[in-house]
Formats: structure tokens, sequence, C-alpha cells
């Protein structure tokens, strides 16, 4: 026999039953084996396909049986994904379809020429025409289903919208010391307003673990701010000017100003102030003072 003889045997003895892969002699292992399977398979083959012993296994192995099995992964981001597809391949419809499929097309290819091309067209155009009609239903279909999917959008958009707005309309209102007609009134604010009006007013509120601590806080505040309003409401001029803002001249004086340590803003003036009005000094903070 000639070499190209020899090797046409060689490659009829080294095809993978599995893979349907050739191999040559020194990528095969242990040809003497029945079935005649290449490395790779032959170490698939030994899992039994149990999920758990193919978790077991390297990454790369995985991809090159699919690889030759001519199964895509560049969608697999996983190993799970790559197992899965494994276990696909080889379940028992899978392999009893290709087996089925592979026979068929050796029989078409065994058996009589095939009519000619009219005769082929005219026993197909029957069903064909069968067969756009439910096309065009399901096309139909589809349009009403995308019309009522967008209007169901436009409403989800709607009421997204709407309570975006109401949100905003409660964020956009702080609550605020001016807001409390009487110390009862305390009680029924939430945990977040109570902090908004200890800032706006400079109270630390750092170390407040529970409700009750900002809520005491907010008490001294606006029991402090109505003692500042009635020594601000004398009878007599001259001692009203005295606790009054010198900014504004309307709110009492219950702010200091840092570091200079003056007092003679409110704590809405003295927090625009850039420096004090008295000795001209840089303001780093205004801090608002309880008077006892």
């Amino acid at each position: 026999a000639s070499t190209d003889d020899w090797f046409f045997v060689l490659l009829i003895q080294n095809v993978c039953v599995d893979c349907k892969k050739h191999f040559c002699s020194r990528c095969w292992l242990q040809p003497e084996l029945r079935p005649a399977l290449c490395q790779t398979c032959r170490r698939f083959v030994g899992t039994h396909f149990e999920r758990s012993q193919l978790m077991g296994l390297k990454v790369k192995e995985l991809r090159d049986y699919l690889h030759l099995h001519d199964v895509p992964t560049h969608t697999c981001r996983e190993k799970e994904e790559l197992v899965e597809l494994v276990l696909d391949q080889n379940t028992p419809g899978s392999s009893s379809s290709s087996n089925s499929s592979s026979s068929s097309t050796n029989g078409c290819s065994n058996s009589a020429p095939q009519p000619t091309a009219p005769d082929v067209s005219q026993s197909h155009n029957p069903p064909s025409q069968a067969a756009e009609e439910p096309e065009t239903l399901t096309e139909e279909e589809e349009e009403e289903e995308e019309e009522e999917g967008e209007d169901e959008d436009e409403d989800e958009e709607d009421d997204d919208e709407s309570s975006d707005s109401e949100e905003t309309l409660v964020h956009s209102r702080r609550a605020s010391l001016s807001d409390l007609s009487s110390v009862e009134d305390i009680e029924g604010l939430t945990v977040r307003q109570l902090k908004e009006i200890l800032a706006r007013n400079f109270v630390n509120y750092q170390g407040c673990c529970e409700k009750w601590e900002l809520m005491d806080r907010v008490r001294r505040l606006f029991n402090d701010q109505k003692d500042l309003h009635n020594l601000a409401e004398p009878a007599e001029p001259s001692s009203q000017e005295e606790n009054l803002c010198k900014i504004c001249m309307d709110s009492p004086i219950d702010c200091v100003l840092l570091e200079c340590g003056h007092m003679v803003t409110c704590s809405k003036c003295g927090k625009r102030m850039s420096e004090c009005p008295i000795c001209r000094q840089y303001v780093v903070r205004a801090v608002h003072v309880f008077r006892s």
C-alpha cells in the first residue's frame, strides 16, 4: 500500500467515538482500550458526567471538551455555565437526536435521486402558503401586545413622576423651630425632623443615640427660644434693643462668634457673617448658645 493509504488507515483507527475528531498516535491514549476515545473525552467519560465531579475539573478542560464538540463558550462567564453545557451535550436526547440526524443524512445520500426542481416546488407550495397565514396572525398579535406594553410603560412612568414630585416636595419642606406652637408638638416629630431643627439652630446632636435625647435638646431649644423672645419684649425700648440682634434688629441674640467670642447677632445672621462686626476678626464658626 502507498503512504497515503497507510495514513488514511491510521486516521480511521484514531477517530474518537465521542467527539468524532481525528488524532495522531501521539495524542491518542491507550489505543487498545474500547471504546476508542481521545484523552479529553476519556477524562470526561470517567466522571460519568456527574455534576460534582465535573465541578472538580479545571475550566480549561471544560472549554477543551466543549471545543471538541463544536459548542461555543464565548458567552460563558462562570464555571457552572460550562458544566451546564457539558451536561446538555451528553443528555440522552441530544445523543439520540445526533445519531438519528446522522443516520438520516446517510440514508438520504444512499437513496434514489430526488425529483426535479419543478416537482419539489409544486409539492411544497401549498404548505408554505398555509404557513404564511399563521405568521401574519402572530405579527398582528405581537403588534397589539407591543401597543399594550407601551401603554403600561407610560402609566408606570406617570406614576413614577408623580411619586418623585411628591418626594421632592417632602424633602424641600424642612422642619423648623417656628413650626412648633407648643412643647407637646415635639413628640409628633420624627428623628429626621428633630435633627433638622437642631442643625438649623447650630445645636450639636452628636452622641445622641435615642430619640428621647434629641427630643430633650429640641425641647430645651424651644424653651430657650421662647425665653429669649420674652426677654426681647420689655416695655423699655433701651433694654429691648440690648437683647436684639445688631444686624437684623428682629431676633434676640443667641449666637457667639468664634474665635473672638462676641455675642452681637442671632443664629441666622451669625451664619452669614464672614467677620465679626465689632473686632473685624474672621469668623470661624457661629455657635448657638442657651441662656440659663
